[in-house]
């Protein structure tokens, strides 16, 4: 019988016990800054947010998970012509939304590094994005301030349009907020 209350208790304890994570998201119509290269001189865009869950565990933050969706008939790539040329590369008409779907996070020197898969083309990568947190933050945060840095290269999502006029890398560079979710 002993046995069994131990038991319980581990369980109770495990499974119904304060939540150890709390669900964020960015703010409707968000804007992710991307940089690209054109015949050397260098451009901004950026990618409309349309959806974002970013559940972060407090007591253990490399346990944390994230998924972002991107609707690229919503984004730009800084001026009228390069937006069109952008949807049609990335083939925005047939693949209209880009995700990003956390797998592993570390934290090293400050920093969060998120290896994940960004899905462009119905093409899947893995991507490292570089977190830093800018503000101080734990479980009652409304609000939680950061940095974001990724690089990839377009080219391997079949993304190969106007190459080698636009360089092959996109740098993904800006600074963010977590809202904290309504439950």
């Amino acid at each position: 019988m002993a046995r069994f209350a131990l038991y319980l208790f581990i369980f109770l304890s495990a499974f119904c016990g304060p939540s150890i994570s709390k669900e964020y998201q960015l703010p409707q119509n968000t804007d992710v800054t991307f940089k690209y290269s054109v015949a050397g001189l260098p451009f901004e865009g950026e990618f409309k947010v349309t959806e974002s869950k970013f559940d972060i565990n407090f007591r253990d933050p490399v346990q944390s998970v994230f998924s972002v969706k991107f609707d690229l008939m919503k984004s730009n790539a800084g001026f009228p012509l390069a937006t069109t040329a952008m949807k049609q590369v990335l083939d925005a008409y047939r693949f209209p939304e880009v995700t990003f779907e956390s797998k592993s996070v570390e934290f090293n020197d400050e920093k969060f590094s998120v290896l994940g898969f960004l899905k462009i083309r119905n093409v899947s990568k893995p991507v490292n994005l570089i977190v830093t947190v800018l503000e101080d933050y734990n479980s009652e945060s409304e609000k939680i301030y950061f940095s974001i840095r990724a690089r990839f290269k377009r080219r391997q999502f079949g993304a190969d349009g106007y190459y080698p006029l636009v360089r092959d890398a996109i740098i993904i560079q800006d600074v963010l907020t977590l809202n904290k979710s309504r439950e």
